[in-house]
């Protein structure tokens, strides 16, 4: 087969069999052709890997990589070191695109000649589904300062554009510069950190506002829950994200946005972390081991910032508690929240 004009990279890891499925299906039955189709097996204890092969057998555009266990980042860097597509595309095992997604993006980035194509996303809830609003232009060529621009748009919690899918990336743009996921990094932030060295080399982009990416929300998930650790790996993101901005050429842009970025890092850390109703450790050990969470400089010096701008009344109001210390109202909150969420 002739280099493909899009790899589609699909990091499989314990992914529920029909969620793996329809994400599969959705990437052969796109509209165009000529596409590779990469599922790394990242060493998924269950059935994935088989599920993987036998659809390789049906389809000779997909390749199955089985690797050992490395994480999200280190399955994503697999596959792109692997792809020959001329493009990149990154789907999550349990996500699934609209048929033309690909056709779409492709044409887009040949036309207007530029290193990168996003588009918009749908948030299924199972029950319902909500579209992500975007501050860019539909169909608008973003070159050169304006890419300094988006850049910083990362940081603005509502831009939704500092992930890694729901978009198509010149493979030359990665390779030529380097541009990986950090393997140490995790629980999401990861993907910001990425997009924040990608834009750093970007010279042009556009934004097509049509919601061909599906984002399966679980309420599960690691992000929704509790867990030190994961907290953690978090903070240890945002210093290498501040460790960045410190020597990027866009410092001035970016400083400002960081901090209030991560007040909502902090809000999230309370509500659906420490002190959700599914942290089953006592009021006490919460309040004392949020207390400590508090005392980290990144997270003293965030909550210093005048930068509140976007932040919602909600997050302000929770913000206000979490400064004064008024622990238990916001242990209140955190039962409020996993109600709304349930009654969705």
């Amino acid at each position: 087969m002739m280099e493909p004009f899009v790899s589609i990279i699909v990091p499989v890891y314990k992914v529920p069999e029909q969620y793996l499925r329809k994400c599969i299906e959705s990437t052969m039955t796109q509209t165009l052709k000529k596409i590779e189709i990469l599922l790394v097996d990242d060493g998924s204890p269950d059935q994935c890997g088989e599920i993987c092969d036998e659809y390789a057998e049906k389809d000779k555009r997909i390749r199955v990589l089985h690797k050992k266990n490395g994480g999200l980042s280190s399955a994503r860097n697999h596959g792109c070191k692997a792809a020959q597509g001329k493009w990149i595309m990154f789907v999550d095992g349990d996500d699934w695109i609209e048929p033309d997604m690909c056709q779409t993006m492709y044409s887009a980035g040949e036309e207007k000649q530029v290193q990168l194509v996003m588009c918009g996303i749908m948030k299924d809830y199972g029950k319902s589904a909500t579209e992500y609003k975007f501050y860019l232009d539909d169909g608008k060529v973003y070159k050169g300062q304006e890419c300094k621009w988006l850049q910083q748009q990362l940081l603005v919690y509502n831009g939704n554009i500092a992930v890694a899918y729901s978009k198509l990336i010149d493979r030359k743009l990665l390779i030529n510069n380097q541009i990986f996921h950090d393997e140490v990094l995790r629980q999401g932030a990861e993907g910001l950190e990425f997009n924040l060295r990608l834009f750093e080399k970007l010279e042009s982009a556009i934004f097509i506002n049509k919601p061909f990416y599906h984002y399966i929300y679980n309420e599960n998930s690691i992000s929704a829950s509790h867990n030190e650790a994961n907290h953690e790996f978090v903070i240890r993101c945002f210093e290498k994200i501040k460790e960045f901005i410190d020597t990027s050429d866009n410092k001035e842009m970016l400083k400002p946005w960081f901090d209030n970025r991560l007040l909502y890092v902090i809000v999230t850390t309370a509500i659906s972390g420490y002190f959700n109703p599914t942290n089953t450790e006592s009021y006490e050990d919460k309040k004392r081991k949020y207390a400590v969470y508090l005392e980290k400089p990144i997270v003293k010096e965030a909550l210093k910032t005048k930068n509140t701008v976007g932040i919602g009344k909600q997050r302000k109001i929770v913000l206000f508690f979490i400064k004064h210390r008024m622990y238990w109202i916001v242990n209140m909150m955190g039962k409020m929240r996993k109600w709304q969420k349930e009654h969705r």
